[in-house]
């Protein structure tokens, strides 16, 4: 997650924006750069379901399955081998309208399983392949925004791979149009701005229990209904959750918009909120049940009365499908500041402001982001970050997912920004009206995947070789059976030469035939980052037991290679610590797994 040190909003840095705190416990911003004009061209006939946005006071708790099912939660569920299938009536409840098209939902879930997924769909057709929130391990609390189609009955499907406890909030819904209308359609920023960061307000952190003002006054339409926002919380201090309300409201509704379950965790969700008036101002709270430093980015705000009609941004929802997803056919996961594109589907691409998605990363490789920004709209390089995120992960192997609202660009859709490995998926939702914008920037090109250091796997097939390749005491690594990366020379995916040693009697003898290896023989090196490195045996060399005569004899080939040393008798045999064996091999490919 970013920090933001720069009052202008500009591609051409690092950083991120500062958010203007003012007051205790509240933001104030000020003017924005451009919203998506509604002067783009678009076509005079609206697309079947156009549908526009219904904000309700607050956000209201539809179904909680630690609950009996009554009159206070009805829902109906029906019973798997493993895990939950509920349906949640949506249309006609809590001020939605009786004939919604799709809603605004926040899908909590509590894991009691370790790998687990759910899937949110309209009733009535078979669970599509995608997924709205992601599980590690037992006992996780995740949140997430879920914009959805509802079923010819106005209801919704919630489907968990495993067992969990599902709760279904709803904060807006949207409802069929036939004609231009003024309130309820979707304007959103061509970039996200963030308005809020208590990292930079004097107070501190916020604390368990605290409520933030964040004000709004000036920055969208005096009469805009809601806004659309990405929440991030950082550093927490425990178990807890954030739950946003309109200003005007005394109390903090029953429900939540993004959760966590523990110490010092960072986690994104996107909120649709409720705008509500206090003393003059207008704008919205967020209530922390646990402390940690929150975060506001403001992506799009919906029309109120006030506005001049208009058929751009009405929302048209879609059957969910995936769209993305790096793991097939073949992997190709996004590494350190890599990015990659997709086109929006169907008429989506030409007919669209924005898509829907549900974005997820998976199998992070470490603490890191994703950026979901209209693609080729703006110089990216390495040493140019995108300026918000979209999503956050903060451990190895993490799975998460986050809801996604994006401009996108003519034919080439949106783009994926990695700051730390992960593959992707993107899963689609439906779009809002409008006119993509124009590519400005040429196809991103990205760098060569980060080396990588050891430990390794090291597999020689021709001599039944696998061992594990260590940094450290060479005498400690090598007596432990284990082979050893020489210090200071190259690592996995650096154009250099890399040099490991073993020995060939001593503590199992991994290296005993080295001197079986003749050329065109096979060497596989395996990352932790699931890469796989292939060489093809060159050569052989043998030397003294002079460092600086083997180190030379490692680096005879010019280009990436591997060099496997062991002790050796004059004649290549087993062993004599008089000589060495140096067998050089040549990188031929890699690839993931």
């Amino acid at each position: 997650m970013p920090e933001d040190v720069s009052p202008e909003l500009t591609f051409h840095r690092r950083h991120f924006l500062t958010g203007l705190g003012a007051g205790i416990g509240a933001a104030v911003v000020g003017d924005l750069l451009p919203w998506s004009s509604t002067s783009f061209a678009f076509a005079d006939e609206l697309p079947a379901g156009a549908s526009r946005f219904v904000a309700l006071d607050r956000q209201h708790r539809l179904a909680d399955t630690r609950q009996p099912a009554d009159g206070r939660y009805p829902y109906t569920e029906t019973s798997q081998t493993n895990g939950r299938h509920v349906r949640v009536q949506v249309a006609g409840r809590s001020g939605v309208p009786v004939g919604a098209t799709a809603a605004v939902l926040t899908v909590t879930a509590i894991n009691y399983a370790n790998f687990n997924f759910v899937t949110v769909y309209p009733s009535g057709i078979a669970a599509p392949d995608v997924s709205n929130l992601n599980m590690a391990h037992k006992y996780q609390v995740v949140a997430n925004l879920v914009t959805v189609q509802l079923g010819s009955d106005g209801a919704v499907e919630l489907e968990s791979y495993d067992d969990c406890d599902l709760i279904v909030d709803v904060t807006g819904a949207y409802e069929s149009v036939s004609a231009a209308v003024s309130a309820g359609r979707y304007v959103g920023r061509d970039t996200p701005r963030r308005i809020f960061d208590s990292r930079h307000r004097s107070e501190g952190k916020p604390v368990a229990r605290e409520s933030i003002s964040i004000d709004v006054s000036g920055v969208i339409p005096s009469d805009a209904t809601a806004l659309m926002v990405n929440l991030t919380i950082d550093g927490t201090d425990g178990w807890g959750f954030l739950t946003c309300y309109p200003f005007g409201q005394t109390e903090v509704p029953d429900s939540s918009n993004l959760n966590v379950d523990g110490a010092n965790q960072t986690r994104a969700a996107a909120a649709v909120v409720s705008i509500g008036e206090l003393d003059g101002r207008r704008g919205f709270n967020i209530w922390t049940y646990g402390g940690g430093h929150v975060i506001v980015d403001l992506l799009g705000y919906f029309t109120g009365d006030n506005s001049d009609p208009s058929s751009i941004g009405l929302f048209v929802p879609a059957v969910p499908e995936r769209i993305v997803d790096t793991r097939k056919p073949e992997p190709h996961r996004l590494w350190h500041n890599w990015m990659i594109e997709s086109p929006a589907p169907g008429v989506s691409a030409t007919r669209a402001s924005s898509v829907v998605l549900n974005v997820t990363a998976v199998d992070a490789l470490g603490w890191g982001y994703l950026a979901v920004t209209p693609a080729r709209t703006y110089r990216w390089s390495p040493s140019v970050y995108p300026e918000t995120s979209s999503l956050n992960y903060t451990e190895r192997g993490a799975t998460v997912a986050n809801q996604v609202v994006t401009r996108i660009t003519e034919d080439t859709g949106f783009s994926v920004y990695s700051y730390q490995g992960c593959h992707v998926l993107a899963d689609y939702f439906g779009y809002f009206t409008g006119s993509p914008r124009q590519p400005v920037v040429a196809a991103p090109s990205n760098p060569d995947p980060q080396s990588i250091g050891p430990e390794w796997q090291l597999t020689i097939p021709k001599i039944n070789h696998r061992t594990t390749v260590r940094d450290g005491d060479s005498i400690a690594v090598t007596d432990a059976g284990d082979t050893w990366h020489w210090s200071g020379t190259g690592d996995m995916g650096q154009s250099a030469n890399v040099a490991v040693f073993a020995y060939r009697t001593s503590a199992g003898g991994s290296f005993r035939n080295l001197h079986l290896l003749t050329a065109g023989d096979s060497v596989e090196v395996s990352t932790t980052d699931g890469r796989v490195f292939t060489y093809e045996v060159v050569e052989r060399h043998l030397t003294s037991d002079d460092r600086d005569e083997i180190l030379a004899a490692t680096r005879s080939l010019s280009t990436t290679s591997i060099s496997l040393i062991a002790c050796s008798r004059a004649n290549f045999l087993p062993t004599s610590l008089a000589y060495r064996i140096i067998v050089n091999a040549r990188l031929v490919s890699w690839r993931e797994i």
